[in-house]
């Protein structure tokens, strides 16, 4: 009786283990059934980052419903939805397939270091089954500068340095030594060089090979000298119109309403970024190179080759009902137009945007194939902060570009002021670690009659006014072949390298607590 009474229970406790199984699987799959979860793509997302918006579920019939009123989506910050890029604020998501609808959410520029989530809206009815993800925009930490009061002097040329005779700050003649001198004479800790420029002397050569073998000598004797040494690239921008390099893709301006090559490299050319790994390998190598540089790293002219792509990957981008019936050509000029009459401000904001994240997706990618420790910088134009150029700091940053170099050329008074508004109001020292520089040139000083006093007066208002939040760590001097033969009227090199020095000073005697903020 016992024993009979013992299976018995035996046989219900199995009978409920197996119900329990039964119940808590029909459970599990009637609440994964009836989930519905909304994602990010990932949980961190850098400046250039375009998120994908992913929603997912099982049930059918909510399918149904979608494809007669597609979901829409907005990202919250705290309480506040976030306005992205061409003013937009929410997303629709497309359907990819049963139970998935898809959508893309560009960072806006320099948002804010913080939490952000998804909500989904207009439905209610949802919110029990929701399961929306948070996400987090960073940023990337750079390489730090040597020091505070960095200033580097630059060369973008490639005369020959092994005839170069140059007249040395004592007045004696050297040979390209002399230009080192100079370095020392501006108060510079650092020499940049330019090392690669396309095309090369021969038909089909790739880079101007006149200074290749003596560049690494450079190197030695800087290092010699307590000077730091870099070396750089001309990325997108060649040197010759008619000299072009076989199997580049170039990129194409409209003109007269036709598509014209242009003499930039299109930044989609991915042999470029090829040449550009393979040329700056061996300076990665060498000990006494310490900087790797690129210049150019946007669609330098032209870019009206990039439409298709453009359209493809920048959402809540509108293109004419005719679309897919125009020709290339008359895509481009399509796009050229709606750039050009500057009609459609959120179209132009969407377009800056999507170039300024694919230059900074070849920094990206530079840096992660030369695999190296050595701070990188690019050089950057100034213009609306980079953006009129398809170029942006905070993405330049992210990307791996450790030094961002402003060129704050080429504009007069009036302008420069705008130019620098603009960069105060736009970024903060933790935004992106920028080295603000100005050119040795009268003429590009539209002949000051203060001549190098106007050139320092502005070096100045870029240390105090780059930030919004504390000076500048750092500055260029560009470059040391224009500072010895270039436009400088009736002060010379001289007048101007005494002026360099003030500047150099200047930045190096900053208050410490000013350099720290």
């Amino acid at each position: 009786m016992k024993r009979t009474r013992h299976d018995v229970l035996l046989l219900l406790a199995v009978a409920a283990f197996y119900a329990a199984v039964f119940l808590g699987r029909y459970w599990w799959l009637f609440e994964t059934n009836r989930v519905v979860r909304l994602e990010a793509g990932a949980a961190e997302l850098l400046h250039y980052d375009l998120a994908e918006l992913t929603l997912t579920f099982r049930d059918i019939d909510l399918d149904r419903e979608f494809q007669s009123a597609p979901p829409r989506v907005e990202v919250v910050r705290g309480t506040e939805t976030v306005t992205t890029v061409g003013g937009v604020r929410e997303t629709a998501l497309h359907r990819r397939a049963t139970g998935v609808w898809t959508g893309r959410w560009p960072v806006p520029w320099n948002a804010p270091t913080d939490e952000y989530r998804l909500a989904l809206l207009g439905r209610p009815d949802l919110k029990e089954r929701l399961r929306p993800a948070s996400f987090r925009i960073a940023r990337r930490k750079p390489h730090p500068l040597p020091r505070d009061g960095f200033v580097v002097a630059t060369l973008e040329s490639v005369m020959s340095l092994a005839t170069m005779r140059v007249k040395a700050p004592d007045g004696t003649e050297q040979d390209w030594r002399g230009l080192l001198d100079w370095a020392r004479e501006v108060g510079a800790d650092a020499v940049w060089v330019l090392g690669g420029q396309t095309p090369g002397l021969k038909d089909g050569q790739v880079w101007v090979d006149t200074n290749l073998k003596l560049l690494p000598d450079v190197a030695k004797e800087c290092h010699r000298r307590g000077l730091m040494f870099g070396v750089y690239v001309m990325y997108s921008l060649t040197m010759s119109e008619k000299n072009r390099v076989p199997g580049y893709e170039y990129g194409v301006e409209i003109k007269d309403g036709r598509s014209v090559a242009t003499r930039a490299i299109s930044i989609r050319e991915r042999k470029r970024l090829d040449d550009v790994v393979e040329f700056l390998k061996p300076f990665v190598k060498n000990p006494d190179v310490d900087f790797i540089g690129v210049d150019y790293i946007r669609n330098a002219l032209g870019g009206y080759e990039l439409v298709d792509d453009f359209i493809a990957e920048m959402p809540g981008v509108r293109v004419p009902s005719e679309w897919l019936n125009l020709t290339r050509e008359e895509r481009m000029t399509w796009l050229a137009r709606k750039k050009i009459m500057r009609r459609d401000m959120p179209f132009v904001e969407s377009w800056q945007w999507w170039r300024a994240r694919r230059a900074a997706l070849i920094v990206k990618e530079l840096k992660t194939r030369l695999d190296t420790d050595k701070p990188l910088w690019a050089f950057t134009l100034t213009w609306d902060k980079g953006w009129h150029h398809g170029q942006d700091p905070v993405m330049m940053n992210d990307a791996g570009a450790d030094y961002d170099a402003l060129m704050f050329y080429e504009a007069d008074k009036p302008q420069y002021d705008i130019m620098m508004n603009d960069w105060h109001a736009y970024l903060r020292r933790g935004d992106a670690q920028v080295v603000p520089g100005d050119i040795f040139d009268w003429g590009l000083h539209q002949q000051d009659p203060s001549g190098p006093a106007e050139f320092g007066r502005r070096m100045r208002l870029a240390v105090n006014g780059v930030y919004g939040d504390g000076p500048a760590r750092a500055v260029f001097f560009h470059d040391m072949s224009r500072l010895v033969w270039g436009r400088l009227g009736p002060w010379g090199t001289r007048g101007w390298a005494d002026e360099a020095l003030k500047i150099s000073r200047y930045v190096k005697s900053k208050p410490a607590s000013e350099k720290s903020k």
